[in-house]
């Protein structure tokens, strides 16, 4: 029979567990997931909401005579503030290097070793970096490259990127900088060491087909949308890998753009919609998401 204790021994748990299974719980990594996750389930409530109740819910939450402060999205906002990551300055070591210091836009936001994306065929003039991370999606195989508007120096890591990560789709949220194009004029080819991008003769100047190749493999097309074609539900299917830019940052516009996205994508799944456990994910991969209150509203 079960005995019921009012204190938790993980430690305990665990050597019992191995002498079932001798493997269980390997690093200090392993070790210190646990306790993350009984801190979150003592700490973070339930905050999801069933899609059929959701506009009642919210409807509900507008009525309530309460001062800003104390309003639902401000204490779910107050929590995430909490609970965003603090990272040590050797977790983004790769973009604080010398030579990839300059390719950042901002000093201020650079990606995290563990999270950012690797350029895998770039020429021998170039390196593996790029300021980006990877937003997992909640469906099998999707995920979101989410970078800054490249630099001049950059155009060419950018598209290594969306080359060696099978990107179809750019979703530009932001006017490029006038002396880093994505491309030229129509037929015209930017040419880099070992890839070409030539604009193909797109009808609609908001959504761009590009065709990009590689000089030693196949070439692929890309469609390119602007910031006026963001609403577009046809462009939002979940099987679809974006990548995300913002003029400056890399974080601001993109971070309300991909968590709609992902909140949408959540909801076909579970049938529910929890922006807090949205937002939360995200900023373990990119900690200046949601920054301000005004964004996460």
């Amino acid at each position: 029979m079960e005995k019921k204790v009012s204190h938790i021994n993980v430690m305990e748990c665990i050597q019992m567990m191995r002498k079932d299974r001798m493997n269980m719980v390997q690093t200090y990594e392993q070790y210190e997931a646990i306790f993350e996750a009984l801190l979150e389930l003592f700490t973070v409530p339930d905050t999801s909401i069933p899609k059929k109740e959701f506009c009642q819910f919210i409807s509900d939450e507008e009525q309530k005579k309460l001062p800003q402060n104390q309003n639902l999205y401000k204490l779910e906002f107050q929590r995430l503030e909490t609970l965003r990551p603090v990272y040590p300055p050797s977790a983004f070591s790769a973009a604080t290097s010398k030579e990839n210091i300059s390719k950042n836009s901002t000093k201020k936001i650079f990606p995290h070793n563990r999270y950012r994306p690797y350029t895998m065929s770039y020429s021998r003039t170039r390196n593996d970096y790029i300021n980006a991370v990877i937003i997992p999606g909640y469906t099998y195989g999707s995920k979101i490259l989410v970078t800054q508007c490249p630099l001049e120096e950059t155009v060419v890591d950018f598209w290594t990127m969306v080359y060696d990560h099978h990107s179809p789709i750019v979703v530009l949220l932001d006017q490029l900088n006038t002396n880093a194009p994505l491309c030229l004029g129509r037929q015209e080819v930017l040419e880099f060491k070992d890839l070409t991008i030539v604009q193909d003769n797109s009808p609609n100047p908001e959504e761009l087909k590009l065709t990009l190749s590689h000089r030693e493999k196949d070439p692929v097309t890309i469609t390119v949308f602007t910031t006026s074609k963001v609403n577009n539900d046809a462009m939002l299917p979940s099987n679809i890998l974006l990548g995300l830019l913002k003029k400056n940052d890399g974080c601001s516009k993109s971070g309300v753009f991909v968590a709609l996205k992902l909140i949408l994508e959540k909801m076909e799944i579970d049938d529910e919609i929890d922006v807090f456990q949205v937002v939360r994910t995200m900023q373990v991969r990119r900690p200046e998401f949601f920054t301000d209150f005004v964004g996460f509203v």
